[in-house]
């Protein structure tokens, strides 16, 4: 570190929460002018803020304005002394306050948080509050290199191969998602290390009924030998089973009660799906008739259902029952071929990694860095 480094310590607080700010602002534009959400995931807080009146209106210009906007910044904090660095502290200051204005409007107006726009607006009032802090210690008005060496223009600065990565990085990695035949929403669900399983099912479909206790068996003993499984199953009621929408209310209740396996395996098996026969299961398995009638006819209760058919849309379900296991999607049941497809995408699962994603642009990334850093570096006087 060099001694005029030791000497603007606002200086370098307010650099880097500018580069922080560029890297969420260059996720955010991957996410807004790229093909699809590559940062956020679906129903998220992100979304909803992007959906609002107020993030169709001025949301597509603030990933744009945020890269021009911190870049600005850091030049004007690299510049010569004098008005430029000045200049450089009211654009840092108005960027702090559009920050908290909008973190308010997230908070206060649309009711939902983005984590990227809360990444960009929490580095922007940093990056203002440091600069003004800059300028009350006269940190702005001494020059940028040290006096012991030969000064280069502002723009060979090390600071440039930090901006390299902060904007480039992001971008790289979300448009370089690797392809995968699993829908991005479902993936989302998925956990690290472990045989992942996403079932899309209606209790009243006959099919997705044949195919639970198979499935099940199937899951069973491919975690007998305590390999992680994580499973999810996610209660599709079509509109044309009438009966199917008041069964996944009741597993959803029973799974408040941590009686959600039981009540499942009583509704797959039980031909009568009446109502009357669904709180015969809830007593049961002991949850108390009040507690379950309320949440039956609650409308939180409706809203996990809806929930679940809007993740189903998402995913692009084509027909029930459909299985997402690892990098593959089982279609429909087959009486006939019983588990085998099932138990084949359970063994490949345990072996098969992800799809990758590719390695030569990071590496350019590190490379451009790596001479803009190499090529800053002063040189001494002789």
């Amino acid at each position: 570190m060099s001694a005029d480094t030791t000497r603007e310590p606002f200086l370098v607080a307010h650099r880097l929460a500018s580069l922080v700010a560029l890297a969420f602002s260059a996720a955010s534009a991957v996410d807004y002018y790229g093909p699809s959400p590559r940062f956020c995931e679906a129903g998220g807080g992100c979304e909803l803020v992007h959906d609002s009146e107020i993030g169709q209106t001025i949301g597509v210009f603030l990933p744009g304005l945020g890269l021009a906007v911190y870049t600005a910044l850091l030049a004007l904090s690299l510049a010569p002394r004098g008005r430029w660095r000045r200049a450089g502290l009211w654009l840092g200051l108005l960027g702090a306050q559009g920050a908290a204005a909008f973190l308010v409007v997230q908070g206060a107006v649309i009711g939902a948080w983005c984590w990227l726009c809360v990444g960009v607006d929490s580095a922007a009032i940093v990056a203002g509050v440091a600069v003004v802090l800059a300028g009350r210690f006269g940190e702005l008005n001494r020059p940028p290199e040290a006096t012991e060496t030969r000064a280069k223009p502002w723009w060979r600065s090390a600071w440039w191969a930090a901006w390299v990565v902060a904007v480039a990085a992001p971008i790289a990695w979300g448009l370089t998602a690797p392809g995968s035949p699993i829908p991005e929403v479902v993936r989302a669900r998925y956990v690290n290390g472990a045989v992942n399983v996403v079932i899309l099912s209606d209790p009243e479909c006959p099919f997705c009924r044949r195919l639970h206790p198979v499935l099940d068996a199937a899951i069973e003993a491919s975690a007998a030998d305590g390999a992680p499984h994580h499973v999810e199953r996610v209660l599709v009621p079509l509109s044309f089973h009438l009966l199917a929408r008041e069964a996944a209310r009741a597993i959803y209740c029973a799974e408040d009660a941590g009686q959600g396996d039981a009540m499942r395996e009583r509704v797959y098996t039980d031909d009568d799906l009446s109502r009357r026969a669904l709180f015969t299961h809830a007593a049961a398995l002991g949850l108390p008739g009040d507690a379950f009638a309320r949440c039956m006819d609650a409308a939180e209760t409706d809203a996990r259902v809806e929930a679940g058919v809007d993740f189903a849309r998402a995913a692009g379900m084509r027909g029930l029952p459909t299985v997402f296991i690892g990098e593959r999607t089982i279609l429909g049941f087959d009486p006939g071929a019983g588990a085998a497809p099932y138990e084949e995408a359970l063994a490949a699962a345990r072996v098969e990694g992800g799809p990758t994603r590719p390695v030569w642009p990071f590496a350019a990334i590190a490379l451009v860095a790596v001479v803009l850093a190499l090529t800053s570096r002063p040189r001494t006087k002789g």
